[in-house]
């Protein structure tokens, strides 16, 4: 019986830390190469132009360089807008901000198995017993 709740308290356990974390949310956006770096150092980043949404343009330091003078990219920027220097990314190279469902289908489906892999034990575990205490003809 014991081994059967570890089991379960295992696999709700598991399930918990699959499931997807709530992260910051960030909206594309447009961004203007307005200052290229060479890509040598690993801090190596460049300084582009970002027009908001809201109609507003904003300096930031891309996560990224090597860019032409005045290319135009598809940026991430963080919402809300961090005080003091912004930095952003190129769009699509950062972590899914909003979990998907096959994602906390997953986590779910590991916590049932668990439950499942549990109660399967616990259930074979009875019946080996029983049988063991049947020693007769």
């Amino acid at each position: 019986m014991l081994l059967a709740v570890l089991m379960g308290l295992g696999s709700l356990g598991m399930g918990w830390l699959l499931w997807p974390a709530a992260r910051g949310v960030v909206h594309a956006a447009s961004g203007t190469v307005v200052q290229s770096v060479l890509c040598g150092p690993s801090n190596a980043q460049d300084l582009v132009r970002v027009e908001l949404n809201d109609g507003r343009e904003v300096q930031a330091l891309l996560d990224g360089c090597g860019h032409r003078l005045g290319e135009v990219l598809a940026v991430e920027v963080p919402d809300p807008l961090p005080a003091g220097d912004l930095a952003v990314r190129l769009a699509g190279t950062g972590v899914p901000t909003k979990p998907s469902a096959g994602q906390r289908l997953g986590a779910v489906g590991v916590a049932v198995a668990g439950i499942a892999g549990a109660l399967l034990a616990w259930r074979l575990r009875s019946n080996w017993s029983a049988a063991r205490r049947r020693v007769g003809p």
